[in-house]
Parts: C-alpha cells; sequence; structure tokens
C-alpha cells in the first residue's frame, strides 16, 4: 500500500527529529563529560582484565567496588555469555590510567573473593600516549574516507545538488549513529570506528540506488520511481539488518557485538535519510 505524495512529504519530521535528537544527546554529553563521545580503551589507553567467571554479578556494585579499589576515575564491566548455553562465561574489567596488570588482578580478586590463576584470566594493557596515537590515526583515516566517498559521489553525478543531498544523507547518518551511541553508552573504540566506516559504504550505495532511479529515468511520476527504487533498497537493508541482529544475539565477542550494534544503528538510520530524508530533497528538485 502506497502512501500519497503530500503525506510522503510530511514524514520528512522524522529524520529532522532524530537529527536534532542526536545534536542534543551529543551536546548533553559533552557538557557533562567534556567530550562529545567517552573514548575506549583502544584510544584513550588503560588496562584489561578478562576473567573466567561464571557467577551472576550486578555490575554497578562492582564497577563502583574496583573503581574505589584502584582509585581511578573509569571503570567499566561487562559480561560474556555462551550463545548455546546462555550460561555467563567471561567477565570483563576495563579501567583508565596507566595502571599495572598486578593491580588488576588484585582488584579482581579483592571483590570476587577468588584467586586468579594464570590459565583463569588475561591482561590487555594500552598506554596513554600510544592510544592517543591510535586516536589520531583513526581521525585522519575517516576524515579521508568521507572526503574521498564524497569525491566519488561528485565525479559520478557531475552535478552538484544530487551529490549534495547523497553525501548530507550519509552525513546524518553518521551523525544519528554518534547520538544513540552517545545515549546507549557506546564508547568510540577501533571497532565502533571501522563500523562507522561500513556505514559509509553502504549509505552510499541505497542512497545512489534512490537517486539513479529518480534522476537517470524518464516517465511516470518521481513519487513512484522512489517507491520502485524503495522496493530494492529496503530488501537489501533488510537482509544486512537480520544479519546484524544475528550477530549482536549470538555473538559470544564484545567487539563484534559493539561493530554489529552500530551497524545495527547506522542501517536503521539510513532507512530514514535515504528514503524519507533524500528522498523528499530529490523530489523537491525535479519539481
Amino acid at each position: 500500500m502506497r502512501i500519497s505524495e503530500s503525506t510522503y512529504k510530511k514524514l520528512v519530521i522524522i529524520p529532522i527529529i532524530l537529527i536534532l535528537g542526536s545534536i542534543t544527546m551529543l551536546f548533553v554529553n559533552y557538557n557533562t563529560t567534556g567530550e562529545v563521545l567517552v573514548k575506549g580503551i583502544d584510544l584513550e589507553g588503560g588496562t584489561q582484565i578478562t576473567i573466567h567467571y561464571s557467577k551472576s554479578i550486578d555490575i554497578s556494585d562492582a564497577e563502583s567496588n574496583i573503581r574505589d579499589f584502584l582509585g581511578v576515575a573509569d571503570v567499566d564491566v561487562v559480561t560474556t555469555t555462551n550463545p548455546a548455553s546462555r550460561q555467563q562465561e567471561t567477565v570483563i574489567i576495563s579501567a583508565s590510567g596507566d595502571l599495572e596488570g598486578s593491580e588488576m588482578v588484585e582488584a579482581a580478586e579483592d571483590y570476587f573473593g577468588i584467586t586468579l590463576t594464570p590459565n583463569t584470566y588475561s591482561i590487555k594493557m594500552l598506554g596513554s600516549s600510544l592510544a592517543t596515537t591510535f586516536w589520531g590515526q583513526a581521525k585522519w583515516a575517516f576524515t579521508f574516507a568521507f572526503l574521498f566517498m564524497a569525491s566519488v559521489v561528485f565525479i559520478y553525478f557531475r552535478t552538484p545538488y544530487p551529490s549534495f543531498t547523497v553525501v548530507l544523507a550519509i552525513f546524518c547518518d553518521i551523525l544519528i549513529i554518534l547520538g544513540f551511541m552517545s545515549l546507549f553508552g557506546i564508547k568510540l573504540s577501533l571497532a565502533t570506528i571501522a563500523a562507522l566506516l561500513m556505514i559509509l559504504g553502504y549509505g552510499v550505495d541505497s542512497n545512489i540506488l534512490l537517486a539513479n532511479k529518480i534522476l537517470k529515468e524518464s516517465g511516470g511520476q518521481v513519487i513512484d520511481r522512489i517507491y520502485d527504487a524503495m522496493k530494492t533498497g529496503l530488501v537489501m537493508s533488510a537482509s544486512t539488518i537480520s544479519a546484524m541482529l544475528a550477530l549482536v544475539i549470538l555473538s559470544n565477542s564484545i567487539v563484534l557485538q559493539q561493530i554489529g550494534l552500530v551497524l545495527l544503528i547506522g542501517l536503521m538510520a539510513d532507512l530514514v535519510n535515504t528514503w524519507i530524508l533524500n528522498g523528499n530533497l530529490l523530489l523537491w528538485h525535479q519539481k
């Protein structure tokens, strides 16, 4: 069932609300923490210990007690589960600052009341100076990726307006992802930056599909060409969203879960920005 063109135009309020809401979330986060997004251990530095521990824990209580024990500003505790049995397998504790591995072991032993042996835990340490280098490289990589993507779009269309709308839609995808990352407390890490880079490529595909259908085909109403492109685009998105849902739900890897969740947010944002925001911008241009 197709909605009327006038109703379709009114739907543009949805991406506008999402964009404004995302900007608000990022602004609030900046006022609260001093950063637009809180960086993870990969980009800020710190120490992480992974413990084989099957008993359920109170995450908030664990974070508070371990933070006090270590005397650091930030401690994160997460658990992983076996995707088959759905039973907890490990506890991962991350702490900011340049801590020794032995300090993390002592903090874990103190809170859980256990004695850790080398085969029951693993330690990951990253110095703040190296993390700063990673962060600088990641920013440059993402900036160049976005600029190269925009250049390819402009070369392909050879006209400013559709090129601008495609780049704008993808920029809004990234903005909404960052807003939801702030809302859900997802830290910026090398894994989430990789997911953001993937969204650049996926967003280009769906937006070029839409723009080609509207600009390079003739005959019929513009709104009909939008709906024709939408049939293909929604099937593409639905299949990818299904795969990301499976990754988030079934994966036992924190890195894969982070990538899957960011991609899931990005794919849903791309649905709105491609088929409503960009669709309306191109529809207005053709009128």
